[in-house]
């Protein structure tokens, strides 16, 4: 017994040197330990391509319905990095190297897109040469297989060739468009998905470069601007992204505030941040598609940034001045009168960016329109009878309304 005590001695000895050694071999993927104190001067800025757009390292990914725009605007973006030229809030310091792969635009129909561009910029052809590198493909664009258990992703051949260009061209952005044709992974599937992405930030961080995914909102769902979850499949898309960026067709009461015609708005679109990990996500910034004739005689439509009217009110500026209105002023219900009295609804107006007189009173047009009225209450500190703005629902309701002079 004491030998065979002494072999399992021995032989728990060895087991335990042989998991402490194990501990201190070099991991797989070696963590990065920091400890130490630094100077903010000394930390890199981050390598921003176009600040709040794209970022070296990263993917971006613009979610959009057919239709909203999203193909165009990644025409004129390609357009304007090439060019070092602004466009809309897409600012490049320097003209970048750009790459393009377009599943669903043969090569002349991306002629067509940019010719429409540089019309609208001033520029010919000849002016992106050596700064954009359109790829497309006449057969199936699939860039990433499954193997045949369906765990792992490979390049297909047109990836390979793809990565070759990018290793001799060397672009500051690659721009994919759209994710759902890139891969055969199943796009409800998050773990699949995940990898997708993984595959592409991967390329990003291996060629300092940033990439840009065109992707499709879900079927069936309204498209609230700036709500990432209306990306089509896997949340792993937008999870994986450092930027997403939503496009969408101006609503029907976005056009009634911008005093725009209903069936005009469809030749608008709207561009909103949804997720910006390391910017801060500014206002929506807007678009109107303008068509240009090219020498060939096609009319194509160019993506045009576009300023709403200066008076004008976006809807969520008046579902925030209604949920002002239901709440009320801290002195009480707001007064519908335009004036420097401590209740005035001005404030509330002013507070929601719209400065002007004449901007003023069209909301409160807007507002009677829909329901708000002047009623009189009881002032609480005095029992004072005096004006305020009452909602369609009576709010606010922290005071005592009166609906006719009899009442009270």
């Amino acid at each position: 017994m004491n030998e065979i005590g002494e072999i399992v001695r021995q032989q728990v000895a060895e087991a335990q040197t042989a998991q402490q050694q194990a501990l201190y071999q070099e991991p797989v993927i070696p963590l990065v330990i920091d400890d130490h104190d630094w100077d903010e001067a000394d930390i890199p800025p981050r390598p921003w391509v176009a600040s709040g757009f794209l970022l070296r390292g990263a993917v971006t990914v613009v979610v959009g319905a057919p239709a909203s725009g999203k193909s165009s605007l990644m025409v004129g973006w390609a357009a304007s990095l090439a060019l070092g030229k602004e466009y809309g809030r897409l600012t490049p310091d320097r003209r970048m190297k750009v790459m393009t792969y377009n599943v669903e635009d043969d090569r002349d129909e991306q002629r067509r897109r940019f010719s429409a561009a540089l019309r609208f910029m001033g520029k010919r052809s000849a002016d992106l040469n050596g700064y954009v590198t359109r790829i497309g493909t006449e057969t199936i664009g699939t860039l990433l297989e499954q193997n045949k258990d369906g765990n792992e992703m490979h390049d297909t051949p047109a990836m390979v060739q793809m990565e070759r260009e990018i290793k001799l061209r060397r672009p500051d952005v690659l721009m994919l468009d759209p994710l759902v044709e890139l891969h055969e992974a199943e796009e409800n599937d998050n773990t699949a998905v995940r990898k997708v992405m993984a595959h592409f930030r991967a390329l990003a961080i291996r060629y300092d470069m940033a990439v840009v995914l065109l992707h499709h909102t879900r079927k069936g769902v309204a498209a609230a601007p700036g709500d990432p979850d209306v990306a089509r499949g896997a949340s792993a898309v937008v999870g994986a992204a450092r930027i997403v960026l939503t496009v969408n067709v101006m609503s029907d009461a976005e056009a009634s505030n911008f005093g725009l015609k209903a069936d005009h708005r469809r030749f608008f679109s709207r561009v909103d941040g949804a997720k910006i990990n390391a910017a801060p996500i500014g206002k929506e910034e807007w678009f109107e598609r303008q068509s240009y004739e090219l020498a060939n005689g096609d009319r194509v439509a160019v993506m045009k940034p576009w300023e709403p009217p200066h008076d004008s009110v976006s809807v969520e500026q008046m579902e925030a001045i209604q949920a002002g209105l239901a709440q009320g002023s801290p002195a009480g219900p707001w007064s519908p009168k335009l004036s420097k009295d401590a209740r005035s609804v001005r404030y509330l107006l002013v507070d929601n960016g719209v400065s002007t007189v004449d901007g003023q009173r069209k909301v409160m047009d807007e507002l009677f329109c829909a329901g708000y009225r002047p009623a009189t209450f009881k002032r609480s500190d005095n029992r004072v009878k005096t004006q305020g703005i009452r909602t369609p629902e009576g709010k606010p309701d922290n005071v005592k309304w009166i609906e006719s002079e009899g009442e009270g």
